[in-house]
């Protein structure tokens, strides 16, 4: 399994700009040689890693795109549910653990996901860098969908990331010849863990074991999804 999410990156996703303070860039990714000799995704990630002098001299907003453009992110359909391939990509990279540590990782993820635009998507790329563009959805949204993401935002930004999360939601149900039911669970999860933290009494009326299950595993099965959205819309845009 391991040589084949790396045979599977053949290409990094489109680079993100780098525009403020230290600037850094993975010396090797898919497509070079020396990444198609690696020979298991151990290699892979000690190749990626950030020197130790240059991680605390990064600016959040560059560490969020270094983050954002991993060569391999995971391959969430490998993992029996979506937080475990979190956890894989989190325990071997150095990147997204000094991220977490970051009081403004949220607004700065934030930004990035309100900035991805299906607009982006060129229908006669080739299927390898659509199913990339596609999969760069999950990636985000699972990172959204940590606590310490969410509670390094205060109400106004969680707020506009609940409404970002909906949006980004309705675009993918436009798109269901593009996004499947897995990829709007990750919707699901980020609107799940918002509400949660920030208006609870919301989701009383869902069954509360199935929801902590679905929240802790990014697993959405057995939940109500229109009760969810239609929560998720309520509170966003209540007061406004």
């Amino acid at each position: 399994m391991k040589h084949l999410i790396i045979c599977l990156f053949l290409f990094p996703f489109p680079a993100l700009a780098q525009q403020k303070g230290m600037v850094w860039d993975y010396p090797i990714k898919p497509g070079m040689e020396k990444w198609q000799k690696f020979e298991s995704v151990d290699e892979m990630y000690q190749a990626c890693q950030i020197p130790d002098n240059v991680l605390k001299q990064l600016s959040t907003e560059s560490l969020v795109d270094i983050c954002l453009n991993f060569p391999a992110p995971p391959l969430f359909a490998l993992f029996n549910y979506p937080q475990q391939a979190f956890i894989d990509f989190y325990s071997n990279f150095n990147g997204i653990r000094e991220l977490f540590q970051r009081k403004d990782a949220g607004l700065y993820l934030s930004k990035r996901y309100a900035s991805m635009s299906l607009s982006d998507f060129n229908p006669l790329w080739q299927l390898h860098r659509q199913s990339l563009f596609i999969s760069h959805y999950k990636f985000v949204e699972a990172i959204l969908s940590q606590p310490q993401v969410i509670a390094s935002l205060d109400v106004k930004s969680r707020k506009a990331l609940l409404k970002e999360a909906t949006h980004k939601m309705d675009e993918k149900f436009s798109r269901n010849d593009l996004f499947s039911g897995f990829s709007i669970g990750f919707n699901l999860w980020v609107i799940g863990n918002l509400l949660y933290s920030e208006n609870r009494s919301s989701l009383a009326s869902l069954n509360q074991e199935i929801l902590q299950t679905a929240l802790k595993t990014g697993t959405f099965a057995g939940i109500e999804v229109d009760l969810l959205y239609n929560q998720a819309k309520k509170y966003a845009y209540e007061n406004e």
